[in-house]
Order: structure tokens, then sequence, then C-alpha cells
């Protein structure tokens, strides 16, 4: 690209020409042909463009009379892609489909709000490198967003040029007719939510997709003595290491299962108009271990997954839909991958950046299946982020899905332990992913373009900070030199509270062996703790907290979401403190530390309560508090034993 153009994600070309003009408010619209006058009218033209401009409170110049729009159909322009030429004689917009019109004026709508009325005269062609751009939001652990927030995510989707979405169930976040009065105090999305929900995101051009897990991921419906019996392990599952995992997978060669997986798709399937739906499968922990190990003997467990991910097919293709399913079995039984449905794409996720997605999309490539490339935002189980984490995870997803012929890029937004990230965090990765999915060559090392959009678009800061804040935010662990994957030291932390600096060590060694059972490559734990360094950057970050000029309709939420981030990251490194015994040179010190940490873990779980209540449903919230509530119990207990 010639020139720098202030607009995210950068197009695929920009060229700046001599001369500048202003828009006048006075727009006039021109559209020569039928088709042209179809694609203005599909994608109201007229009222966008007036609406965009009629919205800046300051107008540089109304010398000139009126401003020429020209609408022009271009058969040869890409479905998604559009053409903008912005002269002394007006704007062109070339289209040939109402999504890439839509997107010429996404552009229009950006520039408009961050250039105001004054253009220097240019020419932008653009087109996706990736159909499908989306974003997958975890609603199945705990958390589940208010309508105005899932409305909220979805017109900063659309200010994205991103087109997919799931909201990404395993527990019961669905209101489910047959089963409520199993879940009595759950907070779930209904029938005729989902209906407005779908509509929404269709007016703005985004797939709203269903997304229902059915065979791994189901303790939350395992747990209940209704559906017990349908687990591979009804009694939990014994692992090597010692220690029983609850129930979690269905036994797939139980018919009651599929009936039951079945009775979910039939009641959820109607509400959306997508043709796809993802019915997920991954991490079917136990699968042929258990109640169906004499079938998984007889077949091997790789053929026994895939008589199971026939049969959800099956259910699905009768409501009309395609099927979306993760890869990760498949990858573990690559025989498997000729045998696949012709109307599946496989998602291939991975959330760490030591691993690259090169091999499996070689794979996928070379067996001609279509497939999506999922990285993830890298927010949950870390409090604020891991940004490195996220941007390289993100940019090996585009680049290899780029070169290897993926259908799309999903970035994932996740709510393991107890989903205590808070939608700012999560903007970071879904804004860079939608950068790297639209033009991943053009966006994919462009962190300065990144930030300024969170500053001027989606937190509209006077400060310029906050954009470079969040980034920040999400570096902490990276002076916490933990060898856990996935998460951050101090979430597993907080979720651990006051022990013996022994038994967090025997603990710590405990997860890494977890995380081998579970694909990852274990080791010894290590840390590295940098406890200085991490005050200076605690303070750093206070520092920039103070000065954001936030003007938003969401800016004191926002702010206070961040402050008490800051605030549990805070708590984190004075629970090390206490737990290492640093600086604490006698009891009264002790004494001293664990009392201020009490009152700011009850300050801090309080306006963790307000804040989730203010964006999301109550049910879960219990949960998702539960290792807060145990910390304090844990510091009354210390307070009391210190005292005698």
């Amino acid at each position: 690209m010639s020139q720098s153009i202030n607009l995210y994600p950068l197009p695929r070309s920009f060229h700046l020409q001599e001369g500048s003009s202003v828009f006048s408010p006075n727009l006039k619209f021109r559209a020569g042909d039928e088709q042209a006058q179809w694609l203005a009218a599909s994608a109201n033209v007229e009222h966008r463009c007036q609406y965009a401009v009629n919205g800046h409170s300051t107008i540089e110049n109304t010398s000139s009379a009126e401003t020429m729009i020209e609408i022009i159909y271009l058969d040869s322009v890409h479905p998604q892609g559009y053409k903008l030429s912005w002269s002394s004689n007006g704007l062109t917009i070339s289209a040939s489909a109402e999504i890439g019109m839509h997107y010429a004026l996404v552009t229009f709508e950006q520039l408009m709000k961050r250039q105001g009325l004054a253009w220097a005269h240019c020419c932008i062609e653009d087109e996706p490198d990736f159909p499908v751009r989306g974003v997958m939001l975890d609603i199945g652990r705990n958390k589940i967003p208010k309508m105005e927030t899932i409305y909220s995510l979805i017109d900063r989707m659309s200010e994205l040029k991103l087109n997919h979405l799931q909201l990404y169930m395993e527990g019961f976040c669905f209101e489910y007719e047959k089963y409520k009065d199993s879940f009595p105090d759950a907070t779930p999305i209904t029938a005729t939510e989902y209906k407005q929900i779908d509509a929404y995101a269709r007016s703005r051009y985004i797939d709203l997709v269903p997304n229902q897990n059915c065979l791994g991921h189901m303790a939350n419906w395992l747990a209940n003595p209704e559906f017990r019996e349908l687990a591979e392990h009804p009694n939990g599952m014994p692992t090597p290491i010692g220690f029983t995992i609850p129930p979690t997978t269905l036994n797939p060669i139980d018919e009651r299962s599929v009936q039951f997986a079945k009775s979910l798709f039939d009641e959820l399937l109607p509400n959306f108009s997508s043709e796809y739906a993802n019915i997920n499968l991954d991490e079917p922990f136990g699968l042929g271990t258990g109640q169906s190990k004499p079938r998984a003997d007889e077949v091997g467990i790789g053929r026994l997954y895939l008589e199971y991910a026939e049969k959800m097919s099956e259910i699905v293709r009768t409501h009309g839909k395609k099927t979306l399913m993760w890869g990760d079995i498949i990858f573990k039984h690559p025989e498997l991958i000729p045998m696949l449905p012709k109307d599946v794409t496989v998602l291939d996720w991975n959330y760490e950046s030591r691993v690259s997605f090169k091999e499996h999309c070689e794979l996928l490539q070379a067996s001609n299946i279509p497939y999506y490339v999922c990285p993830g935002t890298s927010a949950w189980s870390s409090i604020t982020g891991r940004t490195n984490n996220m941007l390289q995870n993100i940019a090996d997803a585009a680049r290899n899905g780029k070169a290897y012929g993926a259908n799309g890029l999903i970035v994932t937004d996740w709510g393991d332990n107890g989903h205590w990230q808070t939608m700012p965090f999560s903007y970071p990765g879904i804004a860079y992913a939608a950068g790297t999915s639209w033009q991943t060559d053009t966006n994919v090392d462009c962190v300065e373009q990144l930030e300024n959009f969170l500053n001027e678009v989606i937190f509209q800061d006077g400060s310029g900070l906050i954009g470079n804040l969040l980034l920040e935010l999400g570096q902490y662990y990276l002076l916490e030199n933990s060898s856990l994957e996935n998460r951050t030291y101090t979430n597993f932390l907080l979720t651990r509270g006051v022990t013996s600096h022994e038994k967090l060590e025997f603990e710590s060694q405990l997860a890494m062996k977890i995380q081998q059972a579970f694909g990852s490559p274990g080791g010894p734990f290590q840390l590295d703790y940098q406890f200085d360094t991490m005050q200076v950057w605690l303070e750093q970050r206070k520092n920039q907290l103070s000065q954001l000029r936030l003007d938003t309709s969401d800016a004191p939420i926002v702010r206070d979401e961040l402050e008490n981030a800051i605030r549990l990251i805070e708590h984190g490194i004075g629970l090390h403190q206490l737990i290492h015994c640093i600086h604490l040179p006698d009891e009264q010190n002790e004494t001293i530390q664990v009392a201020q940490l009490r009152s700011q873990l009850e300050i801090a779980m309080n306006e963790f309560k307000r804040l989730w209540l203010e964006r999301n449903r109550e049910g879960g919230l219990s949960e998702s508090t539960k290792p807060f509530t145990n910390l304090l119990a844990q510091y009354d207990e210390k307070l009391k034993g210190l005292s005698e």
C-alpha cells in the first residue's frame, strides 16, 4: 500500500491522489441502471450515507452546494468486495452484490467518523481474503449475555466487516422447554430471543450460526441425576494421575444419547436462518473407555466417534443445514478424514502460539476438506488476556489459513475457569482477527492501527490510550514467566487461594500433569515471577487508566471493568507475596497483609458481581464468584490463626 489511511481493517489497496474535497451535508444520489438501483436500495445507501454525514457536529467547509454519490453495478468486483473513489466530482461506489455494497458503506461510515467531512482524494479497491470471518463467544460456561450486550457485539462486528457469529453452548443456556424444569436457577436465551438476535445479525449481514455441543463438554447436563446414565462414565472417569473426572461425555452407543441430542437440535435449530449448525463434538474425554468400550474394541475409537458424528450430521441435515464440527479427534485419527460427510466443514482450533496451524492446514487442503482456522482471543483464564500469545496465534492462523485454502477464520472467546474476563479484554483479539481475516498481509503487522481503531471507534477515547492500555494489560503474564498453558499463573493462584508454598508447588505440578493428559507438552512446573517489576508495571497501568477520556454510552462501565481487572491482578500479586513471604519479615506484617488482601478482595468481588449484572444475566454468577467466596473465608481463617 503506497499511502496510509485512517481505516481498519486496512483495505487491499489504497491510492492517494492529488487534492482534497469536503463533503457537503446536501447529498445527491445517482444509480444509473436497474442493478445499481437495486444495490442502492437493498443496502440502504441513501439513509446510511446521509446519517453518517449528518452525524458530524463540526462541518469544516460547506461551500460546495452538493456532493454527488454515484452507485455503480460492476460485475467484475468480488461479491464481498467494492471500489470506492473520492474526487472533486464526488464519491463513486462500485459493487456486484449487496454484501459488497454494505462493506463499502462500512468503510464510508468509518472514514466519516474518524476523518470528518474533509477527505483527501483517493481510490480504494477492497475484498476479503477469507469468505467467512467470525467470532465464537462462549455462553456455555456461566456467563450468558443480556440482549443489549449481544446486540452491541453484533454492531462492533459489523464495523469490523465480520460476517459470522456463534454463541457456544454446552450447559442449559438455551431454554429447552422439555428440560427447563431440571434447571430452575438458569437464565437462558429463549427461542423468541434467538429469533430476534438472528434477525438483528442478519440485518447487519452477519450469519448467526446455531451451536450446541452434543458429545463431550456435557458435564452440566450429566451432573443432573436425570441425565447421569447417559454418560460414558456415569460414576466419573478415573485418570492415571490419581483423581476422577466427573461425567462429561455422553455414551455414543446409547440410543438414548442420540435421542437426547436430537431433542436439543430439534428445538434449537428452527430458530435460526443460517444454513449451518455447529455440533462441536470436541474433547470427548474417556470416549471408548467406559460404557462404549465393547464397540470401541470392535471398530476402534476413531470409527466409534465417526459413527456418532454421522448420526448428529444427519439430524442437522433433516433441518436443511450443513454441519460444522471441531477437528481435534479427526486429527488424532486421520484415517477418518476421507470418510467425513461431504457437507461437513472442519473447525481447526489451536490457542497456543507455540503450535502452528500449518500441519493441519496442509492436511485438510490435500484432503479437499472444507475448513476454518479457529485461533483465540487468549482472554479466558487470564483476567486481562495474554496479548503476545493472542497476536501470534491469530497471525499464524491467518497466514496458514490463507496459504492453504481455509474458507474461514473464526476467533474464539471462551469462558474457562469462571469466565472472569469482561468484553473490553476480548475486543483486541476480535478486532485483530477481523483485520487479519479481511486482508491478511495488509493487516497482520498493523498493531498500531489496531490500537487506533480501539481508541477511536470501539471506545472513543479522547486520550488515545485505551488501545495501548488493553494490549499492555494483557502482558502481565510475561512477568509471571509461568509454564502453565492456556491461562495465567495469577488466574490459577486466585482459584487456589491461601495455601502453603509447598502445597501450591504440588498443585502446580499436578496442573502440569493434567495439561499433559489433555494434550499439552506437560513437563515440570516453572515460575520466574518478577515481583518488583510487576509492581512497576501495575503503577504504569493505573496511570494510563487515570488518563482515559471515554465517550461511549457505556464509558463508566468500561472504566470500572478495567479498574476492577487491575484490582484483581494487584490482588494476585499480593497473594503471591503472602504465600512466598516476600517483604513480610514478621507475623505483624503478615497480619496487615492478610487484612488488606481481605478488604481488597471484598471490594473486587462486589464490583465483579455488579459489573457482571450490567452486561449479563444472573445465572452462573454464583458459580463464577465461588473462588472469591472461598478465598474470603480463607483470609478470615488465616486472620483468626494469626490472632491466636
